[in-house]
């Protein structure tokens, strides 16, 4: 045998291998001798050996390669196949591998060991040989391939090759050639042929030693997988995303340009679908260890997103029908009669190009079919593509096939087109019909085209399908055409004449569109028929012609719109009449097709759908848009890591030098994107860009997340090297898209937070800088109105002072741009702060250009004061004063850089300057005459003061310019008083020139003044004193100074003296004076006179003028210092204000974003989230349910271990006693006597405030007083709504308390008391949150004992006015007694209507004791007295404690000792009434010291003992302990809180705090030690639960209402009962506001606040005792209206069945609504019992549940519309095909007037209204289908879950508290699922919502505990409400659904079992009942009186307390709504449905 088989190969490898060498014979012979040579390893591996050596194993291996190189290829391919042939290559790779290790001959394995080296060459050949006759085993071969992946796997060949070691290239590139089945660098021309090897080279990479051999993979890869949208295609759908990612993973092995390489596959297959698991996925694989550390794939991870986001072209579908097959197609149902008188198809497709011969002729191809409609006889309608992508349409009658061809457009490019074709017949008999071919919206062609006759079925009818396949007869049987040149008939319809110019056809050459053959010989012109082989997206048939406008509207829509005509366009609004059939591959799954028409035409696909997944909708599935900005983090982390770029290799060049023009406006191209992407910052904008670019919401996402401030605020973490230009035009792409897309609301916030805020763009260099305001000013030019009023001047000018400041305004080349900013009146002051500002008036010392600075300065001023100020009234030279005055008072308290005096002559001299221009002009206005005159008196103010300071202010220049302006006003020649005014003015300045020591100035004043005296007559006496009187000092200093001056004014003088001689009578006066009639020795004359006495009177007159001119000047100093100084300094200050209230709001905006990103991040850094997971901590939360249970806890992201305060703790001391301070203060507070509120209750006539709009009926300041805070702030009332406005300063999360709350919303409010003053109230809201609001109001009265009335009045007046908007929940009553009265609580608990712990909890609510509160913290009584026993036996009284007695005397032994201390006390300054206990049952610490180990207790409780914990001993740790304490201790006597009955969490140290050791034990105290019978915290709550309201507390629980809140709290009975405690505790007993200091009021306030308080006084007589359970039940049987708790009596449950429902068809959904309105009128009569079946018929059938003159104890009455089909109500389809119809698609009001159903194709959630079974709502929002719903209890919130992995909170629209929809928006998007949402459910009064996903994972998001179904095990779970695991339970049945009620769990199974277990333990509390037949819903009535259950052949099966033998008398009659019918003629009757009890 073995000689044989070694011959055999030895001829084997002799034989010629050439191609069909060998017979098949043969072959069969060597697969057997190849089979043998496999298996002889096992038996004598040494012979094996032998053979390897000798290459026969090769050379058999390519046998088998070459032999399938043959024509014959399949038959071998099977006989290769059925001979196992895989399975024996793949032995022999293992046994090569093992007979190298495991050899068990001695002498060959020494042997091996010298020839290893040889023996691994050849192993790899072998492996390579091995490949090779695997591919060609496999190629071209579909079959093989599954044969080979289902018996070996690929996952096993890589093992097996991954064992051989480390693999050659040639290895690899026969896995690369496996993968294209040919050579692997032919990439151009092959395709994936096998994508699995391909999968195998991604997994292999990272173990790959070889980084050559790793690059040089990944570029193969990243080219052979892009090669076209094909192979993206294949290889999306053979999952290779995942598999790069989990190969990613492996960073530290793959060299960083593999890597490299694989995020750019990954880019270019995520651009064909991303999905979000994916995406999620993509995001984790950047999270990095280190904080603050960038992951090394960070950037090209990003620009891969960014190639996913960007779709190049046009749109592509995502979903399409995959019809490459040839047998591939739809097949549409036959259509009888044609419904319209047209045809018209419209579709989108996508072909790729066919790797043909080219010269292959049209008769040997094949033609791909777009449609066909034909009839019995071959007449018809059809379309296809040529095999050169040309598109033809053809109609078919009995005797022609006439085409149209659409020449010039090959439709073979890989992209998508929306092809429409429409047939239209001729108008009239003898009309031409038309065609009209339509491609992307645009008309292509219009031609003459014979409509077929339409009265037959059209019975052979495709879709992208060959059809039948056309019978062609020979030639010689082919007719002749009817006319054989295919040109255009003469005659023509008038539509056919006008087509060109109406519908803008092609009319034109029709020989080369329009061909005639003869009917049956279409397959020998055009080819055979084939499928389309390509992709076809949505399909519509319309029976009628379509419209250009239509198609237009039809293409717009795009490829991916499931609803064309939802748009409102009215082109389209009638679209939906026209339908003939739409299919769409959304709602498709293999086979069925659904037709989304009203024609029901299903369709039957051959094929594959294909669904492909956009990235733009992804990302909403896992965050929104914010999941990405972590990636702009990480990159700010990069810093000095990025490579530097090269020097203005990025820029245009128009930009790497600024210039003074306007920057400019790029298009967003793919090449204008490619230079941006070079930054990495601008790579992450376009990310931005792109994922909202024509995507509504993204846009929408952005927004209301806050997500453009958060890219603003990220921008400015990004370090300077970063920003640069290529940032700036990302930026500027972002905006514009934006504005394109009109998003104004996207857009402002863009320019707020982006362009504008420019802490972003400073950073940068200068080019980066300038661009951006060269941006700004190019789009402020556009739209100056739009961004004046945000972003005018002042923006700009506190821009500067807050970025530039000094350095711009003195380095900028062109300060003329600086005067364009300030012509806006007020900005001169605005410059003067911003220059004044410490910071740039140091600086300016160390600069240079002082006068650059200066004059730059001065022209500024001179601007703003000239020709900024356009009036010339006084209110204008008052502002331009302002500026005089701000230079003096600067001059004063700085430091200038030149005197204040200085610049004022410098802005004088120029004014003038100016003015003689104006005044120059010869249209001179008015104004320029009035101005200069005002200006002269400025001149002169200003010469006059300054100038006789400073002499040098009389300068030449200022002299000349007078003069020459006063020359040009000609003041000196005019009339009237201005005039004369001026006149004088002009000569005092010239006189006050000529007193100046500059000879030059003097000279010219003297010889101008001489000159206007010489023309001048002087007629008043006073005018010529006073010019003597000025020259007489002038010329008495010169000739005693003997200056030559004198010479100048002699002249001057003589002038003067000769006109004046005679006025002044001067010949009687001076008689010596010397004539002045032109003597020549007058000069020398003057000077002797001077000298002598005559002057002397004249002198004393000019002295008492002096004087007076002093006074008028100090007056004049004070007007100017009241008018222009003082408003000046106001001024200055307001705008100092101004400005830092600015930078506060910009301050506070930057850490609201901040808080708001970081509020953000809390998912993304949660435990499900995308981001790198923290660590969680947890605190308790504030939301209650109904029961007022503080359930939930919640994350705790500012967690605190209090360490610090572990480590104080050993370090106690003793605080200092107030005691002696508060004994004194009690005095004054004490009070006597307690007086009733005064409430102004509301008058009627308030009412109709509600009917008007909303408007502001009262304000007032408060505090909400929160367990943790008081946060002051202010209410407002309005009409409509209460709005509180948090005034805190420092905000949680930067968002704060501001709530808003409307009226309707408000359940109850209570008038409350805080620190023991009535100045509260507490306000209850319908989703059971509540606020509690002090109104404690500071007010300034001498009288400091008004300030209590105050608030108290302030608080009535509040709680009155709220009252009087009569708000339907809420009803006004003046005390908590009435409260309680009017509740009829009471009673209630007494006939045991509700339970012990709610009665307790309302009590507490009603008597003032509120969560919000620690001092009035709700108070429990302690129940049990056995926290030792093994074991708690509730039926023994003996376990139960005391409730007669208060807490401190239930051992009797202390009640002794109590009643002494009480007699025996006296208190000396008789203040202090006599007490039993000096400490309080319920107080702040009480509340701390049992909640310590849970936030924010903890925090509060360390506060509370100064900075640390208390020791060890004294805290709560255990609760025997604790309960022996009390027993020892009679001070001791704290009552319990609320948690000990409901909260477990509270027992454990979650949290792991460091509470410290005991210290006699040494045991570290942690978890609370728990009673011996209980094993776990949540069993101690649940025994202590039971407890509560077992049979004993029930009996005596009143009496321990006597004590607390009843007649024994106070008075004798207290006293009696040993129940008085300090008096400081009770209501009224001290009022606070009248200690006047306010140290002592606050020690009174903390004293009372830690001592505690005692509740209000509810009850003034004894508490009446509770009924027992069986006095219940007697009353209960004997009611006729009152419903048993099936709960109760589950011994005793019967079931009925109703029929005519839905008679075989499953009812999916059945429930009773629990908040049905009735009105009085109809109280008694039916509810609504709401039915869903299966096939969508709504029933809305009448139910009463307490019948009980019937034996089944309730009414039905049939709907009787579901079984008649014209009036059946139905909910609006389809559903999603293959979708499992179940309960959790719908979801009822609960007011039964609205069904919300899921399930739907298009992905909505559709609202049908019940009353009128029409759709009112259709919501689309979610990606997938919508898979499940639920309504939260209070009926204000719906949740979704979908497909798509997210879960959404709807808002239920309500109208007047009616429901009447949905809110447009989700409410908020829940993330983290990464499969498909299974369940959903929503706790509106917990904030909580909860989502089980089909992996079996439950998620809580921010009643009681939850259940989960796993329905792949078959089992139940139970978790806390904060997801703690408790219990599970195995399944012996398939739960289909699933109802919680109370302390049960009801189940209905697929096997048809209902089933009823204990909520705690899981357990059955009844046997199963047999239904029989699957059940698919079932729920529980609200009074829980029955289970309604709906089986699958559609009876509605009603389960419920049987009636009892003796109760079953008579059928009795009674009259409903007025008819007498009998009872059993309306309900379903006495047929009980007969239940097996499975055992």
């Amino acid at each position: 045998r073995y000689g044989r088989l070694c011959d055999n190969f030895y001829n084997i490898e002799m034989f010629s291998l050439r191609p069909g060498a060998l017979c098949l014979k043969c072959t069969s012979f060597l697969i057997k001798e190849f089979t043998a040579y496999s298996l002889l390893y096992h038996f004598f591996p040494h012979v094996y050996y032998v053979m390897c050596r000798k290459n026969f194993c090769f050379d058999f291996i390519d046998t088998i390669t070459a032999m399938l190189d043959c024509t014959d290829r399949p038959v071998l391919q099977a006989i290769f196949l059925n001979s196992n042939c895989f399975e024996h290559l793949i032995r022999l790779l293992q046994n090569c591998k093992i007979l190298e290790l495991n050899c068990p001959c001695t002498f060959v394995y020494n042997l091996c060991t010298c020839y290893f080296q040889v023996f691994q060459g050849h192993l790899d050949c072998l492996a390579v040989s091995t490949i090779q006759a695997l591919t060609a085993v496999m190629h071209k071969s579909p079959a093989a391939k599954e044969v080979f992946k289902e018996r070996i796997g690929y996952a096993h060949i890589y093992e097996v090759l991954k064992s051989l070691g480390q693999p050659s290239r040639e290895l690899l590139e026969e896995l690369m050639n496996m993968a294209v089945e040919g050579d692997h660098m032919a990439v151009g021309i092959l395709g994936i042929s096998n994508v699995q090897p391909l999968l195998l080279l991604i997994q292999w990479l990272p173990e790959l030693e070889s980084h050559d051999l790793q690059i040089f993979i990944s570029n193969w890869l990243r080219r052979i997988c892009c090669i076209n949208r094909q192979s993206r295609a294949t290889c999306v759908n053979a999952n290779m995303v995942i598999r790069i990612i989990e190969t990613l993973n492996s960073h530290s092995a793959l060299h960083c340009t593999c890597a490299e390489n694989l995020i750019a596959l990954l880019g270019s297959l995520g651009s064909q679908s991303m999905g979000s698991e994916e995406l999620l996925q993509l995001i984790r694989l950047l999270r990095t260890d280190e904080p603050k550390r960038a992951h090394p794939y960070v950037v090209p991870v990003m620009r891969a997103i960014l190639a996913m986001a960007r779709k190049q072209g046009m749109a592509s579908a995502l979903q399409y029908f995959n019809l490459y097959h040839s047998m591939a197609g739809i097949a549409v149902p036959s259509i009888h009669k044609w419904p319209g008188s047209a045809f018209s198809f419209n579709a989108w497709l996508c072909l790729d190009q066919d790797r043909v011969d080219p010269s292959m002729s049209s008769k040997s191809g094949k033609r791909k079919q777009l449609y066909s409609f034909f009839t019995g006889s071959g007449m018809g309608f059809e379309a296809f593509i040529t095999y050169s992508g040309v598109l033809v349409v053809a109609v078919c009658t009995k005797r022609e096939y006439a085409t149209v061809m659409l020449p010039d457009h090959c439709f073979f490019d890989s992209l998508w087109h929306n092809v429409t074709i429409v047939h239209m017949p001729g108008k009239r008999p003898f009309g031409q019909s038309l065609v009209y071919i339509y491609v992307n919206g645009q008309q292509k062609v219009s031609a003459p085209l014979r409509f077929p006759a339409m009265n037959e079925s059209f019975t052979s009818c495709c879709i992208g399908s060959a059809g039948q396949r056309t019978t062609t007869p020979p030639p010689s049987q082919i007719p002749d055409p009817p006319f054989s040149s295919p040109i255009m008939p003469h005659r023509t319809s008038l539509g056919g004449i006008l087509s060109t110019g109406s519908w803008g056809g092609m009319l034109g050459k029709p020989e080369l569109i329009t061909k005639m053959i003869s009917a049956g010989t279409q397959d020998s012109e055009w080819g055979c028929p084939t499928s389309l082989e390509g992709q076809l997206g949505s399909v519509i048939i319309f029976h009628e012609a379509l419209q250009p406008p239509q198609v237009k509207a039809l293409y717009l829509a795009g490829p991916n719109c499931l609803t064309p005509w939802k748009s409102q366009e009215a082109e389209v609004a009638d679209l939906p009449s026209k339908v003939l059939l739409h299919y769409t591959p959304k709602a498709c799954r293999n086979p069925i097709c659904l037709d989304l028409s009203a024609n029901l035409l299903h369709g039957r696909l051959t094929g594959n759908k294909v669904v492909n997944w956009d990235i733009k909708d992804m990302i909403n599935c896992i965050g929104g848009v914010n999941v990405l900005f972590p990636l702009l983090e990480q990159i700010s982390f990069l810093g000095g890591q990025m490579p530097e770029k090269s020097e203005g290799e990025t820029l245009p060049p128009e930009l790497v030098t600024p210039v003074e023009e306007d920057w400019v406006v790029l298009s967003s191209t793919k090449a204008s994107e490619a230079r941006l992407e070079k930054n990495v910052v601008a790579t992450f904008i376009l990310m931005i860009k792109h994922f909202i670019q024509r995507h509504h919401v993204n846009q929408e996402n952005l927004i209301h997340s806050h997500g453009v401030a958060t890219l603003g605020a990220l921008l400015q973490k990004v370090p300077s090297n970063l920003m640069d230009v290529n940032v700036l035009m990302a930026v500027q792409l972002l905006i514009e898209q934006v504005s394109v897309e009109k998003n104004m609301q996207l857009l402002q916030q863009m320019y707020q937070h982006l362009l504008f805020d420019f802490s972003i763009w400073n950073s940068g260099d200068f080019p980066f800088r300038i661009g951006h305001i060269q941006y700004l000013s190019t789009i402020i030019k556009d739209s100056r109105r739009l961004f004046r009023k945000k972003y005018g001047v002042q923006f700009l000018l506190d821009t500067l002072r807050i970025y530039y400041g000094y350095d711009l305004l003195h380095s900028s080349p062109t300060p003329d741009q600086l005067f364009l900013l300030l012509f806006e009146p007020g900005n001169a002051d605005i410059l003067y702060a911003l220059l004044l500002h410490q910071r740039y008036s140091d600086r300016l010392r160390e600069l240079g250009g002082d006068n650059e600075l200066i004059q730059l300065l001065t022209d500024i001023l001179l601007c703003i004061m000239w020709k900024g100020i356009e009036k010339s009234d006084d209110d204008a030279w008052i502002e331009r004063g302002q500026v005089f005055s701000a230079l003096t008072k600067l001059g004063i308290s700085n430091e200038l850089l030149r005197p204040s005096d200085e610049i004022k002559l410098n802005l004088l001299e120029k004014m003038l300057e100016w003015s003689v221009t104006d005044n120059r002009d010869s249209k001179a206005l008015p104004t320029h005459a009035e101005n200069a005159f005002k200006l002269l008196l400025i001149v002169q103010d200003f010469l006059q003061a300054e100038g006789l300071v400073n002499s040098n202010l009389w300068t030449e220049k200022l002299l000349e310019e007078l003069v020459t302006l006063m020359d040009s006003l000609s003041v000196w020649y005019s009339a009237g008083l201005e005039a004369i005014r001026l006149s004088q003015v002009q000569v005092q300045l010239l006189l006050g020139f000529i007193a100046q020591d500059n000879l030059q100035v003097c000279a010219m004043a003297a010889a101008k003044l001489n000159t206007l005296l010489q023309t001048k007559v002087i007629e008043s006496q006073p005018e010529a004193c006073y010019l003597l009187g000025k020259l007489e000092g002038i010329l008495s200093k010169s000739i005693e100074e003997k200056t030559e001056t004198y010479s100048f004014l002699i002249p001057l003088v003589r002038t003067l003296v000769s006109k004046i001689y005679e006025l002044l009578f001067m010949n009687l006066h001076l008689p010596s004076l010397p004539p002045t009639n032109g003597s020549p020795s007058f000069f020398e004359d003057f000077q002797e006179y001077c000298n002598s006495d005559d002057r002397e009177n004249c002198y004393e007159a000019f002295m008492v003028n002096m004087h007076r001119r002093d006074r008028e000047r100090g007056e004049s100093k004070l007007k100017f210092q009241e008018h222009f100084v003082e408003p000046f300094s106001r001024k200055a200050r307001q705008e100092n204000l101004r400005y830092n209230s600015m930078l506060k709001q910009l301050n506070s905006q930057h850490t609201a974003t901040l808080r708001q990103w970081k509020a953000a991040q809390l998912y993304l850094l949660s435990e499900r989230g995308p981001w790198k997971q923290h660590p969680i901590h947890w605190k308790l939360s504030n939301v209650e349910n109904f029961s007022r249970m503080r359930l939930k806890l919640v994350q705790n992201y500012n967690f605190n271990s209090h360490q610090d305060a572990s480590d104080l703790r050993d370090n106690l001391g003793e605080l200092p006693s107030s005691e002696s301070l508060l004994l004194e203060v009690v005095k004054q507070v004490k009070v006597s006597d307690l007086e009733d509120d005064v409430l102004e209750l509301p008058e009627e006539d308030t009412a109709d405030e509600q009917s008007q709009k909303e408007k502001l009926i009262l304000s007032e300041d408060c505090e909400l007083i929160t367990v943790i805070d008081v946060i002051p702030g202010r209410l407002e009332i309005t009409t409509q709504h209460i709005y509180f406005f948090d005034g805190s300063i420092e905000k949680e999360e930067g968002v704060g308390f501001d709530f808003k709350w409307h009226l309707s919303q408000i359940r109850e409010i209570h008038l409350r008391r805080y620190n023991l003053r009535r100045s509260a109230l507490e306000i209850f809201l319908t989703d059971q949150t509540n606020y509690f609001l002090n109104f404690n109001k500071e007010v300034w009265i001498s009288q400091i004992s008004l300030i209590h009335e105050i608030s108290t009045s302030v608080r009535n007046k509040v709680y009155s006015r709220i009252l009087s908007l009569r708000s339907p929940n809420i009803s006004g009553t003046r005390s908590p007694q009435e409260l309680f009265k009017a509740s009829g609580l009471m009673q209630k608990w007494v006939n045991r209507e509700i339970s012990n712990f709610d009665y307790l909890i309302q009590l507490n609510t009603m008597a003032g004791r509120t969560y919000n509160d620690l001092a009035q913290y709700p108070v429990f009584p302690w129940i049990l007295r056995d926290y030792t026993s093994e074991e708690l036996d509730l039926n023994n009284p003996a376990v139960f404690r005391d409730l007669s007695k208060p807490i401190g005397v239930v051992n009797e032994k202390n009640a002794k000792a109590v009643k002494e201390k009480y007699e025996n006390f006296e208190d000396p300054l008789g203040i202090i009434d006599k007490f039993h206990y000096g400490t309080h049952y319920s107080n702040a610490a009480g509340v701390m010291h049992y909640l310590i180990r849970v936030e924010p207790f903890t925090t509060l409780h360390i506060q509370l003992q100064s900075g640390r914990f208390d020791c060890a001993d004294r805290q709560f740790h255990s609760i025997p302990a604790t309960w022996q304490a009390l027993m020892d201790n009679p001070n001791d006597v704290k009552e319990l809180i609320p948690e000990f009955f409901y909260f477990p969490e509270f027992l454990e140290n979650q949290n792991g705090f460091n509470l410290g050791q005991l210290q006699i034990s040494k045991e570290m105290v942690n978890d609370v030690v728990l009673p011996k019978w209980a094993h776990s915290p949540e069993d101690f709550i649940y025994k202590h639960r039971r407890a509560l309201e077992s049979e004993y507390v029930s009996a005596h629980l009143h009496e321990w209402i006597d004590l607390i809140f009843g007649y024994k709290q106070r008075g004798p009975a207290a006293v009696e009962a040993l129940n008085v405690f300090y008096y400081c505790s009770y209501e009224g007993a001290v009022d606070l506001d009248a200690l006047t200091d306010e140290k002592e009021r606050k020690a009174l306030e903390g004293m009372i606040n830690n001592f505690g308080q005692t509740p209000c006084q509810l009850l003034k007589e004894p508490h009446p005792q509770r009924l027992s359970a069986e006095e219940v039940v007697q009353r209960l049987t004997k009611s006729d209206t009152s419903t048993l708790n099936l709960f109760q009596h589950l011994t005793e449950l019967k079931s009925f069945f109703i029929e005519g429902i839905s008679d075989g068809v499953p009812i999916v959904k059945a429930v009773v609504p629990r908040n049905q309105s009735r009105s009085f009128i109809s109280q008694g009569s039916p509810e609504i019992l709401v039915t869903a079946s299966l096939n969508c018929i709504i029933g809305t059938h009448g139910w009463l549940p307490y019948d009980k003159n019937i034996s089944n104890y309730f009414t039905f009455i049939r709907d009787t519309t579901v079984t008649n089909p014209k009036t059946q109500r139905n909910m609006s389809g389809p559903f999603a095909p293959g979708l499992e119809i179940t309960s959790k698609l719908f979801a009822v009001s609960h007011d039964a007037k609205l069904l919300f159903s899921g399930g739907h194709w298009d992905n909505s959630i559709r609202v049908t209204s019940l009353t009128k079974g029409k759709l009112i709502g259709q919501h689309i929002r979610h990606m997938d289908i919508v898979t499940c719903l639920a309504i939260d209890y209070c009926g204000i919130h719906l949740i979704s879950g979908s497909r798509d992995t997210t879960c959404m909170i709807w808002q239920i629209v309500q109208q007047g508290g009616v429901p009447v929809g949905l809110a447009p928006k989700p409410l908020q998007i829940l993330y983290g699922h990464t499969d498909e949402v299974s369940s959903v459910g929503i706790s509106t009064e917990l904030d909580m919502a909860v989502s089980g996903s089909k992996v079996s994972i439950l998620i809580l998001f921010p009643s009681l505990p939850l259940l989960y179904s796993n329905h792949r095990h078959n089992a139940l779970h139970l978790y806390s409400v904060n997801g703690k695991y408790l219990c599970s339970e195995t399944l012996k049945e398939e739960v289909s659904d699933i109802c919680v009620t109370g302390e049960y769990i009801v189940m209905g199974s697929l096997q048809g079992f209902l089933s009823i277990r204990d909520l705690y333990s899981l357990s059955l509390s009844i046997s199963p009942l047999a239904m029989r037949l699957p059940i698919h819903c079932i729920s529980v009535t609200k009074e829980y009186s029955h289970i309604l259950v709906g089986l699958e052949d559609g009876k509605l099966i009603i389960v419920g307390v049987g009636k009892p033998a003796e109760m079953r008398s008579g059928q009795l009659s009674r009259k409903l709504w007025g008819s007498s019918k009998r009872l059993s003629q309306i309900s379903s009757g006495e047929t009980e449905y007969n239940t097996q009890d499975s055992k």
